[in-house]
């Protein structure tokens, strides 16, 4: 029996949105929110890129339209991977139900139940490559858009960093349920570097966003 989650996508308008998140239902959740969130953070990029466009820039070009492509990447995927974060839920919740009974159906439930504990891990930790890879097609962008629009590159950072976290507590939580302590430890030290990597990142270019405007109204 297939198992109904709550979801929203993309098409749907924010209110509604709003409305489903706020709902006393399990998904959609924060993995459903930190998706936004890191799309949001793309868009903004995305922004600040079509801000930087025409004569003036056009020695820039390059760069502008790499940032424009990798935005459009990520909100991609942070769309597909939202879908299969809350998709991932209700297989989880089917699995609960398998029957035990027997010692094969017993091993059958454990064996997919750890296949969804994993992908519960696994799809936040490709959301926070998202973030990343989005921190670092973004960083071209600061010394060479528009000024007018430095501020919204350096809230594009923030909010990949944002989701990153948001992300990495959710990676935390599901790690508990897995009883494979080999298993555990090899997604808390992936979650672990992504973080460290993305804190350090999103702290060095935000000083570079501050310095730029700072110059720029000297």
């Amino acid at each position: 029996m297939n198992i109904e989650v709550n979801k929203v996508s993309w098409d749907q308008s924010l209110r509604e949105v709003m409305e489903q998140l706020g709902k006393a239902e399990p998904t959609p959740g924060g993995g459903s929110v930190s998706a936004i969130v890191a799309a949001l953070g793309a868009a903004m990029t995305s922004m600040t890129a079509h801000f930087s466009q025409g004569e003036e820039y056009k020695e820039v070009q390059v760069e502008v339209e790499q940032a424009l492509q990798d935005m459009a990447k990520i909100r991609s995927a942070c769309e597909h991977l939202m879908d299969e974060d809350m998709e991932s839920f209700g297989q989880y919740i089917e699995a609960l139900r398998l029957p035990y009974r027997t010692e094969k159906e017993q091993h059958d439930r454990k064996e997919t139940l750890q296949t969804m504990k994993i992908q519960s891990i696994d799809i936040p930790l490709q959301l926070m490559e998202c973030c990343l890879y989005g921190l670092y097609s973004a960083s071209p962008l600061i010394e060479i858009c528009n000024r007018t629009v430095l501020s919204d590159v350096g809230i594009s950072l923030i909010l990949f960093e944002a989701a990153a976290q948001s992300l990495s507590l959710t990676v935390q939580i599901n790690l508990v349920t897995l009883p494979d302590e080999e298993h555990q430890r090899y997604y808390e030290q992936r979650a672990d570097l992504l973080m460290q990597k993305i804190n350090k990142l999103k702290q060095t270019l935000l000083v570079q966003v501050q310095q730029r405007i700072a110059s720029d109204h000297a």
